[in-house]
């Protein structure tokens, strides 16, 4: 089975290789740290102002670094190495985090001393986040960083699942409790990190990614000045077919999404849902996207079962037109299709809760397969761009996450909860019909068409 397979490789992973193990590890609880806080800001800064509108600004002040650093987090990033980075950034965040622990027991910490440290933290987070995804396939060889971003973005959704509530309840033990917990997992990631290998790429690889074709290799590398760097990461994503049409249906795609959640939680607003069935229903999208980077080394075998069953009953077409089997294969093509099923469905039984959750659980699951293809394509490109190339792909889901409920707020105002269903249903529809049927889209959708090298492409 595909689960025990992988159960199997995770464990042989980081036995054979430490670097990957230990990055890992400081990975996790870096996320685990940045999720706990997501919960913990707004709950200490209404705790010292009992103030909605101060709560919102620490939130802001937590959340804006993404909007302001990404792009040259990755230059920064590629100068000093994503190792180094990553060490510091976690320790400047335990540091961070200890100082706010001080401002507590000494009763000094007021809310601008929060904000200010909500702002660094949160930029600091962003150079750390970005070292990590492209950190994590240096640590193996290149037959096994596929295994190794799959087991990578299988913990970004269990993650995801775990850290706000596990921020809620370390915050009802004490106020102080969930940034002493906070402080530790920052200084562990940053000791985990340390651990890994200083080369940031196995020996047997490290001659160079031959056979990489990229779009920008006649031009020099590395740029010369800053600006120059961070210009060269866009240049990569918007030269590249792939990544540049995956990166927007991506950015499409969770704009959709958020929208789906908001309109949701109007809804379960309006009906008086139990808070713990909305949590439930919210968690499906994690648990979709966790077993789908899990399984996601297991792709080829279930496209080729897939074209096989299609066959057999003469749908063979269908299969390849949906990006499901063969030659044609891509993940973020069925992911958008997908989202587009999903829609569908919570527009059919828009009062149905499971209808959310069932839709939520697909669109994770095939979110998960989608993420994990897009990375493999990512971990190919040249060292002196990787970190730039990430934090522009990045650039682009976070902004449409933090767009997607004020679109979603103002349908909900203008149409109500199912007038805003429809519409979404058939935005996202339209977005599967063009990526589908615009045949210079399509060929750039699927990575078995169109990858850097063809060595390479029957693993995408």
């Amino acid at each position: 089975m595909a689960g025990t397979r992988q159960v199997r490789h995770a464990f042989t992973l980081s036995a054979a290789h430490p670097s990957f193990g230990f990055s890992w590890l400081g990975s996790t609880l870096s996320m685990l740290g940045t999720r706990t806080l997501g919960v913990t800001y707004p709950l200490l800064a209404f705790w010292l102002t009992s103030s909605p509108t101060w709560t919102a600004w620490v939130m802001f002040a937590a959340t804006v670094p993404a909007l302001l650093c990404y792009i040259p987090a990755g230059a920064i990033i590629d100068r000093l190495g994503r190792r180094r980075v990553m060490v510091w950034s976690e320790l400047g965040r335990a540091v961070l985090i200890a100082l706010l622990c001080a401002g507590l027991l000494t009763d000094r910490l007021d809310v601008g001393l929060l904000l200010a440290i909500a702002f660094l933290e949160g930029g600091l987070g962003v150079l750390s986040s970005v070292a990590e995804t492209a950190l994590i396939p240096a640590t193996v060889p290149k037959r096994d960083v596929e295994t190794a971003l799959a087991l990578h973005e299988t913990t970004v959704h269990a993650v995801v699942l775990t850290g706000r509530p596990l921020g809620g309840l370390l915050y009802g033990l004490g106020t102080l409790v969930p940034f002493v917990a906070n402080a530790l997992m920052f200084a562990f990631a940053a000791l985990a990190v340390s651990r890994s290998s200083r080369g940031e790429r196995p020996a047997e690889d490290a001659a160079g990614d031959e056979g990489y074709a990229p779009l920008t290799a006649d031009e020099p590398a590395p740029a010369p000045t800053f600006l120059r760097e961070i210009g060269a990461g866009l240049r990569e994503v918007r030269d590249h077919p792939f990544l540049r049409t995956a990166t927007l249906l991506t950015a499409l795609i969770n704009l959709a999404v958020q929208s789906l959640i908001v309109v949701f939680l109007s809804m379960a607003a309006s009906t008086g849902l139990h808070p713990a069935l909305v949590g439930l229903t919210l968690a499906a999208s994690g648990v979709g996207g966790a077993f789908g980077a899990f399984i996601s080394p297991a792709r080829k075998r279930i496209s080729k079962g897939i074209g096989r069953r299609a066959a057999r009953v003469r749908l063979t077409f269908l299969a390849e037109w949906s990006g499901l089997s063969r030659k044609g294969r891509s993940m973020p093509l069925v992911h958008v299709w997908a989202c587009a099923v999903g829609l569908g469905l919570v527009t059919l039984f828009s009062e149905a809760t499971l209808a959310f959750a069932v839709a939520l659980l697909i669109i994770g699951l095939t979110g998960g397969l989608s993420n994990v293809t897009i990375r493999t394509v990512l971990s190919r490109v040249p060292e002196h761009l990787m970190a730039k190339v990430v934090s522009v792909t990045r650039l682009g889901s976070y902004s449409s996450v933090a767009l997607g409920p004020l679109v979603a707020s103002v349908l909900v105002a203008s149409v109500q909860v199912n007038g805003a269903l429809v519409i979404i249903f058939l935005v996202t529809c339209g977005m599967a019909a063009t990526a589908t049927l615009v045949p210079k889209l399509r060929r750039a959708l699927s990575p078995r068409l169109l990858m850097y090298s063809r060595v390479d492409t029957e693993r995408a």
